[in-house]
């Protein structure tokens, strides 16, 4: 490239020709190639295993959950899909200048905004429908994450109490981790971030984590649901019902425990792991709410399986370890009294459609 200086009392302009345009890194992925299951009643894992990635290689951290989420729910989407990213680590880590690691039509956003974008966007889209000019099935699915529904909660209610037919995913890394692990209020009680340390006067953050899925419950939003890689073929199913409920007009709301080895401070092969074990304490149940009605789809008491929450902080990392000690037992007892809560009401619900 060349440039050109030019200079008007105080201003200074400098413009760049770009001489070469850089060649295509991925490309872009066909509905045919994108289309498995489509139909049938039942998941077959066969026909996914060789589904390509749309979202191709990309630098996030050792052991990030972030993608495994993501990856696994796109492969029980089919057909044409647009995605929408929140600023955070997911945008940051596909995105590097100039390449991209989306093989499909890809919008960033601000840290708060992208539910807005995509009510746009489907405006649009059902226009040019409805005009007859474009014929295409597209499935429009916002992500976020890193606290991204602190600073845009306002937003994404909007778009529930409009019912825009979108899928919002939210990969909850329990902070800010993009910016180097401060306090959001998905958090946990207890938890350490760098602005919410561990000393005689504090003992982490002070709050109880904010339930997303809860508030939304009361927007009347068709379709809610929590997910996680521990349970896939579960994941897959909610996947395919969230598709389906969008393509019916509806909105949806899902939301993974996502792990964040780095500002977690733990062990990048454990991922799988600590999921696994948030959804047997029951501190992530895995249940969903479809119109108004709710429904557990694991029940880690019933299996034999539900374990204390202080043996999931043993897993989870620096940022956790110390609610798995005598000295913050208090803390952790308080957080085993929520969890505890909050599973019987889902319970309860669960046995009672009208609750």
């Amino acid at each position: 490239m060349h440039g050109r200086i030019s200079r008007n009392g105080h201003l200074a302009v400098l413009t760049l020709t770009l001489l070469a345009q850089p060649r295509p890194k991925v490309t872009a992925l066909t509905q045919q190639e994108t289309t498995r299951n489509e139909g049938k009643e039942k998941i077959d894992l066969k026909e996914l295993a060789d589904m390509p990635h749309r979202i191709a290689k990309h630098s996030a951290c050792p052991g990030c959950a972030t993608f495994a989420n993501l990856d696994m729910f796109l492969r029980g989407i089919d057909g044409h899909v647009v995605l929408f990213f929140n600023t955070g680590c997911g945008m940051v880590v596909t995105t590097g200048f100039p390449n991209t690691s989306f093989r499909v039509p890809y919008f960033h956003n601000l840290f708060h905004n992208a539910t807005s974008t995509a009510t746009g966007v489907i405006e649009m889209y059902q226009r040019f429908r409805r005009l007859g000019k474009l014929n295409e099935e597209i499935t429009f699915v916002v992500v976020t994450g890193d606290g991204g529904d602190d600073i845009g909660m306002d937003q994404v209610i909007g778009a529930a109490l409009r019912n825009d037919p979108m899928i919002v995913l939210e990969y909850d890394n329990k902070g800010y981790m993009n910016t180097g692990g401060q306090l959001c209020y998905t958090g946990l009680l207890g938890q350490r971030f760098t602005n919410a340390n561990l000393g005689p006067h504090q003992k982490g953050k002070r709050e109880h984590h904010k339930d997303i899925v809860e508030i939304l419950r009361g927007t009347h939003a068709p379709y809610l649901f929590h997910a996680g890689i521990s349970n896939y073929r579960d994941l897959l199913a909610k996947a395919r019902k969230a598709q389906k409920m969008v393509r019916a007009g509806n909105f949806v709301f899902g939301r993974f425990f996502s792990p964040c080895p780095l500002n977690w401070g733990a062990d990048p092969k454990t991922g799988y792991k600590i999921v696994d074990k948030a959804v047997k304490s029951c501190l992530f149940p895995l249940y969903e709410i479809e119109r108004g009605i709710t429904k557990l789809n694991y029940n880690p008491e019933k299996a034999g399986q539900k374990v204390p929450v202080r043996e999931l902080f043993q897993t989870m990392g620096s940022a956790f370890a110390h609610l798995a000690s005598e000295k913050f037992a208090d803390v952790t007892a308080e957080i085993q009294r929520e969890v505890d809560r909050h599973w019987q009401r889902l319970l309860e619900m669960d046995a009672n459609p009208v609750l």
